[in-house]
């Protein structure tokens, strides 16, 4: 038995398990197309193409593949890459969630053969690539809208709507139309067959029925297994297949934790409840920002106070159990909010540091307690300092983290001696943590 202390999440646990209903499935979910320790292992990273480089196409992207492999990124995920509409559209250039051809690539971002060699590049260098799929809605200028009106939900005067209000440039698209749901799946095919692309990040996954995504799915696994991410949190989008989908409840409970709204037990109140709302093989994209939050919230050093608290929001949750995930710009630091409808140019030669910081922590996704971990709180009696032991494979890691804006002072407990520093303070029995650092030590 783990010697560690386990108060918060054990009592949290008892909490969800004596009060909130259970609405895990009795069925013991398992993926078999995806190799487990690939997921395990997975550190991801989000292109967006048009404003990842100054170019903003593909070639930009593949000529920098080796520098996002060295800093221990594993898989790819670029935001659509198809044209984009031009009816109704926002800003300069429009959403790219507004798609106009499902099958074919934007313009501006270079030909098929472009995109071909960045998949054929990432696979030469042992990365995944996974591409945004956007099922729910299409631009009002794809042919779907001319040739095929029946496809689309309408209003009660036969008109096409958008699928929300807000959503002006889009067409909301009518999943009870049996011949669209196969069109659909056929373009999901297209970019597996003829590319070898290993999956889809699934746009707006929960307004999609799960039935859709199961046949879909199964589809695509008959090609090839796939990477499947759900930008959802349904727990049902498991029993369709998906085997990665968002961890916003945590996002927000880490916000406000950082921003003092609330205690550090409100993390572990949010995991205790995915364990018991989620199947065993649940994994949760980790993320302190990505497109949305970034262009309709904030930058990440606005959000948690400065980049010293980024760095101690990502070490906490790019050690829990699930995906690390980074933002292309993030890693720098980049401090303007990218407008989905506009175009900026990232410098990544700025903030190397932070770079480096990145490097370090994502490099330690590769060491056994960091995957298929399981996580167990260390009571240090401090509210202001989040601490927590990663275990898996027969290794145990101590992750400590300020996430106040000042110096923090505590003891570690007697089960705890000499941890072996590998990132950031070393730790004593005694410490006094400056603001917002943090310490990664073997145990």
């Amino acid at each position: 038995m783990n010697r560690f202390f386990f108060i918060a999440i054990s009592s949290a646990v008892l909490i969800f398990s004596c009060n909130a209903p259970n609405t895990k499935s009795e069925k013991k979910m398992t993926q078999t197309h995806y190799k487990p320790s690939s997921l395990d292992q997975m550190v991801m990273y989000q292109v967006f193409v048009r404003n990842f480089s100054r170019e903003g196409n593909f070639k930009a992207i593949t000529a920098d593949l080796t520098r996002l492999k060295a800093m221990g990124v594993n898989t790819l995920w670029l935001m659509p890459i198809q044209p984009t509409g031009v009816e109704k559209r926002k800003g300069t250039y429009g959403s790219p969630y507004a798609i106009k051809d499902y099958t074919d690539v934007h313009p501006d971002y270079g030909s098929r053969e472009d995109f071909k060699a960045l998949v054929d590049r990432c696979h030469a260098l042992n990365m995944n690539i996974i591409i945004d799929h956007v099922a729910n809605h299409t631009s009002w200028d794809h042919k779907w809208v001319t040739t095929h009106p029946d496809w689309f939900t309408k209003d009660s005067t036969g008109q096409i709507i958008p699928p929300v209000a807000d959503w002006t440039d889009v067409a909301d698209l009518d999943y009870e139309n049996a011949e669209m749901r196969k069109e659909m799946i056929k373009s999901m095919m297209y970019w597996v067959k003829e590319f070898d692309i290993d999956g889809y990040r699934c746009d707006v996954a929960e307004m999609v029925p799960v039935a859709f995504w199961a046949e879909a799915i199964d589809s695509l696994n008959k090609v090839k297994p796939v990477i499947m991410l759900a930008e959802g949190a349904k727990p049902d989008l498991y029993e369709s297949g998906f085997q990665i989908t968002y961890g916003w409840e945590f996002y927000h409970a880490l916000k406000d934790v950082f921003n003092n709204k609330s205690p550090l037990s409100k993390l572990d109140s949010v995991l205790a409840k995915e364990k018991i709302q989620y199947p065993e093989t649940y994994k949760h994209i980790r993320f302190i920002t990505n497109h949305d939050e970034n262009s309709w919230d904030d930058i990440p050093q606005n959000k948690f106070i400065s980049l010293d608290g980024t760095k101690a929001a990502f070490v906490i949750s790019a050690c829990l159990p699930g995906v690390p995930f980074v933002y292309n710009g993030q890693e720098v630091g980049y401090d303007q909010k990218i407008n989905l409808f506009e175009k900026y140019t990232i410098d990544y030669n700025q903030n190397s540091d932070l770079n480096q910081f990145y490097t370090d922590v994502l490099s330690l996704k590769s060491n056994g307690a960091l995957y298929k971990n399981a996580i167990s709180r260390i009571d240090i009696k401090n509210k202001d300092v989040y601490a927590f032991v990663s275990e898996g494979n027969g290794q145990k890691m101590l992750i400590v983290v300020n996430v106040r804006n000042k110096p923090s002072t505590f003891v570690l407990p007697d089960d705890i001696n000499n941890p072996k520093a590998l990132l950031g303070t070393t730790l004593h029995k005694q410490n006094t943590l400056p603001a917002f650092a943090y310490s990664i030590s073997q145990l």
